[in-house]
Parts: structure tokens; sequence; C-alpha cells
């Protein structure tokens, strides 16, 4: 009786030691902050790199996932990026413009000829010089993310021709390259962040602002803005971006966990965009939105050839034609 009860005790202990493996608490607790809300095809592939890094890191590293602007907006990630406050965060590429004057070049009109091209360049050579920029002025970055092509929504009328945007106030982030964009069609460009955008439509302080079918109905922008035309004139990339010193601190195992999860989100973040697009289409015709196409995109490509001419001279030409002729 003596030895079955110790024998007893030696198999609780067993089974407990094996269950607890794999279950150990993580040495590495991060924050993951996005604007995007749950609903929004980005979020599940930051969930879905959340995952990643913690099954290519051995549960060494467990990333919290916090969206729909809970930690603040992208202005107030990349400050916590600096000042230490959040770990990783997905922003769009336009903003970081301000801090490495190269990545500007994928936030110029009409850069892209499709989403192909898009890819192409971003997860070759060039894309990799793009991050060591970016690397070199405090970033880590991770992997570009799609974010598909801008086009003009508002409240006011379709638009066909750049003539047709003349009078109107449209919402763009702060990047430069967007701004001198938006008005160089004829529009006056107000840079504003994403959570104020809702009321300024419904308020009458913007007319339209220019974004993805997937994020318009993300944020129910179809309930203040009729008009969806397809401009198509810039195809932004988000980045999954982290603490430049963050990453450096831990060791090489957990950078290439990092960097494995990060190689392996991109193409299951485009999958999940891509079956997105066409459900988010159909659900904005069906809640009212009017899509329409412009008269003749060559129009609108003319009118900011002098954006070229510009950038060329503050962030390369040489990057700008390896882009246009990759």
């Amino acid at each position: 009786m003596k030895n079955l009860t110790l024998c007893s005790l030696l198999v609780i202990v067993l089974v407990v030691g094996i269950a607890s493996i794999g279950f150990a608490a993580p040495q590495y607790k991060w924050s993951l902050a996005s604007v995007l809300p749950e609903a929004h095809p980005v979020h599940k592939a930051l969930v879905y790199f959340a995952d990643k890094v913690y099954e290519h890191t051995d549960g060494q590293v467990k990333v919290t996932v916090y969206p729909a602007g809970q930690l603040g907006q992208e202005k107030d990630f990349i400050e916590g990026l600096q000042l230490g406050t959040i770990d990783i965060a997905k922003v769009s590429s336009a903003p970081l413009g301000q801090f490495s004057k190269t990545l500007q070049v994928v936030s110029l009109p009409f850069i892209f000829r499709d989403i192909e091209h898009q890819h192409a360049v971003l997860r070759g050579s060039i894309g990799e010089k793009l991050m060591s920029d970016l690397y070199d002025n405090g970033f880590k970055g991770l992997t570009f993310l799609d974010s598909g092509f801008r086009s003009v929504t508002n409240s006011v009328r379709p638009i066909r021709k750049p003539a047709d945007l003349e009078g109107l106030k449209i919402r763009v982030m702060k990047s430069k390259p967007l701004i001198d964009t938006i008005n160089a069609f004829g529009a006056t460009a107000v840079p504003m962040g994403q959570s104020e955008v809702y009321v300024a439509l419904q308020q009458n302080v913007i007319d339209g602002w220019e974004n993805s079918e997937p994020t318009v109905i993300a944020f129910n922008m179809q309930e203040v803005a009729k008009y969806y035309s397809y401009t198509r004139h810039v195809a932004i990339p988000d980045i999954l971006i982290m603490r430049k010193d963050l990453f450096a601190s831990v060791p090489k195992d957990i950078q290439k966990g990092i960097m494995d999860a990060a190689r392996e989100t991109a193409p299951y973040q485009t999958k999940v965009w891509n079956e997105f697009v066409n459900e988010a289409i159909k659900q904005l015709k069906n809640k009212g939105m009017v899509f329409n196409e412009v008269d003749n995109i060559e129009d609108f490509q003319e009118v900011v050839q002098a954006i070229y001419d510009k950038y060329g001279q503050e962030i390369g030409k040489d990057l700008i034609d390896s882009i246009v002729n990759y």
C-alpha cells in the first residue's frame, strides 16, 4: 500500500511536469498597437503574427494586440516606440516618411502600377534598402503589409476628372507626398488623425477622405461619404515596426523567431486582404455607397508630374526610377 501511494505520487509529479512543458510563463511580454478595428483584415494578420511569434520563440515571447486605437493614434504609436512605452506597432508608411526620407517614395502618386508590382518591389532588394534606412533612423521594420490602392471617397459628388475635386476638402494622413498629390488634383488636403474623420465628415468639416474599400467599411464611412471614385492614386503599404533598442536587446534566436513570424505574416495578410476586398465592396453597395471609375486616369497622372521632380531632388531620382522601371 505504501509502495502504491509512493508510485501514485511519482506518476502525479511526472504528469504535472509534462503538462507544464510549453506552458512556462513567457520571458518577454510585448504590446502591439493598431488603430484598426477587429473586423479589419489587417487586424487578423496582427493576431496571426502574435501567434507566430509565440510559436517561433517557443513561448518565450507573448505579443498582445491592442486594436481600435486603444493605445492612441499612429502618431502616438511612433512616439511610444521612441519613448519605449509601446513595443510593436502597425502604422502606415506615410507618416514614417518624416523620419526616413527614402520611405516617402512609397507615398508618391502612381509609383506602383499594381499590387503585384508593389509586392515585387517591397519584397525585394528595394524593400530591404527602405527597411535598412528606417533602422538607421531609429525603427526596426519587420515587414510591409498590404493596404490596397487608395481612392477618393466623398459626400458631395462622384469624381470623374481632376476638376471634380476643385473646392473639396479631403482628409489625408500626415504625409508630404500625399498632401501634395491631393492639392495637385485641385482639392484642399486636410491632414487629420483617423479617429477624427467620421465626425469631421458628419459635421462637414471635410468633404471626403481617401482610402481602400476594406478600411471604408471597417470604419463605417459609407454612412457619411456616399461616393467612392476609383482614382487609385496611391498604394501606401502599412509597416509592422518595432522598437529598435528592444529588438537589439534580445538574443539572436528570439530575433530570428520574430523575423520568421513577420515573413510568414506578409503572404497570409495578402490572402486575407484579397478575400475581404470583394466582400467589402458588396457590403458597401448594399449599404448605398455609389462606385464609379474615373473618365481618364491619365488626366490625374498628368497633374502630379511636378511632384516627381520635387521628390526626385529630395529623396533621389535614382530610387524613384528604380521602382518605376522595376
